[in-house]
This record gives structure tokens, sequence and C-alpha cells, in this order.
């Protein structure tokens, strides 16, 4: 099992719009690949604000294939830009692990 972690933190005053955000481009990646789930997390305390998404992968394959397949998706790069807004410039952080 491989899980693939991005994290990001939302600008000041945009915290809805980063939620919402978030969940939009969750169903997206699940309603067009039905073999990736998207979780979506947000911290309550601590770094609050920061957004997490984890999607889980039978494989590396797996993985590669999805993610090939979204970057030639010109909806779901439409989608994956408006967030631009949402977030601090520099803000993400993915992680990938595996299980043991």
């Amino acid at each position: 099992m491989i899980r693939f972690q991005r994290s990001g933190k939302v600008k000041n005053g945009k915290l809805l719009d980063g939620i919402q955000f978030a969940k939009e481009i969750a169903e997206y990646i699940h309603s067009q690949h039905p073999v990736v789930s998207v979780q979506v997390y947000m911290e309550q305390f601590g770094n609050f604000g920061t957004i997490h998404w984890h999607t889980d992968y039978k494989d590396l394959a797996t993985l590669e294939s999805v993610t090939t397949k979204l970057l030639a998706d010109q909806k779901y790069l439409a989608i994956a830009s408006k967030g631009i807004e949402f977030f601090i410039d520099g803000g993400f952080h993915d992680c990938l692990i595996s299980s043991v």
C-alpha cells in the first residue's frame, strides 16, 4: 500500500474557500479515477488552517498511472489552478509513504 499525502496552508481570510476547493478537487479526482479515494482533513489546532489530502494506492505503478492521467486532464488542471488563490505560496508539502 502506498499513501500520498499533500498538505497546504490556507491564506488568512480564505479558510472556507480553501475547504471548498479541497473537497471539490478530491471529488473530481475520485469521479474520474474510482480506484482513488481522496480523503480531506484539516488541522484543528497546532498548525490551524492546514488542509491535508490523503490518497491510497495499491502500488507505485497505480500512483504513476493516475498522476499521468491527471496531468493530461484539462478539467483537473483548471480546478487545480483555482486553488492557487487560497493557499500560501510555497505552503505545500508532499509526502509519499508505504505500509510496513
